[in-house]
């Protein structure tokens, strides 16, 4: 049997620049069909060529044994694969001309071409979505970290900043001990005479104290 060469990618190339776009695009059109008859062929010769499958002479010859891999069906995927391959490169190289005459390849794209498009665009989409909102993410918590004088990563403490205080009675006096950090009667803080009026409010009528007082 007689088999002829194919012609090489250089030819191929050379020929295309004689060619009309109208013409570039039925010779898509055909490298296409030619693919998808390949294809199909290759999913029906799979089971065959895996040996999942008897081949008909097979299954003749023995209805009991186990199927096995049957060469012949192996060397026609592999053949049809090559031709695949080979008619993709020749669509490439159509690209290549199209584009090289400053016209857009959209047209010709298949169906398929276009959804894997629209598909790779929805997802780089969707990726960017979630980076931002990782992103937004990180600096909200740098931002809650933040404390009341924005100090990052430290939140306010109500026995440092003046919001609790302790102090005793001792002898009929109150003594207010002092807030880690802060200034004696500064910076908006309640004056020796204010909390004492409150402290006598809150102790009410709290009988006398031990010797070593009370530590609210």
């Amino acid at each position: 049997m007689s088999t002829s060469t194919p012609i090489s990618p250089a030819r191929f190339a050379a020929a295309l620049k004689d060619l009309s776009l109208s013409m570039l695009h039925l010779k898509v059109l055909e490298l296409r069909n030619s693919i998808a008859h390949l294809d199909y062929s290759n999913e029906q010769l799979r089971p065959f060529a895996d040996g999942t499958e008897p081949t008909l002479a097979a299954a003749a010859a023995s209805s009991t044994s186990e199927p096995q891999p049957d060469q012949d069906c192996i060397d026609a995927i592999k053949e049809n694969e090559d031709v695949i391959k080979r008619m993709q490169e020749r669509i490439a190289l159509i690209k290549a001309e199209v584009e090289e005459r400053g016209c857009s390849w959209t047209e010709f794209q298949s169906k398929e071409e276009v959804e894997e498009e629209e598909r790779r665009r929805r997802e780089e989409a969707g990726q960017a979505v979630i980076d931002g909102v990782n992103h937004a993410g990180v600096n909200e918590d740098r931002t809650n970290g933040e404390g009341v004088n924005g100090d990052s990563g430290r939140t306010n403490n109500p026995w440092t900043d003046g919001t609790f205080q302790t102090g005793r009675i001792s002898n009929g006096e109150i003594r207010m001990d002092p807030v880690p950090g802060s200034r004696p009667n500064g910076g908006g803080s309640l004056t020796d005479e204010e909390l004492r009026r409150r402290l006598e409010e809150q102790m009410g009528s709290l009988g006398d104290d031990d010797e070593e007082g009370m530590h609210l």
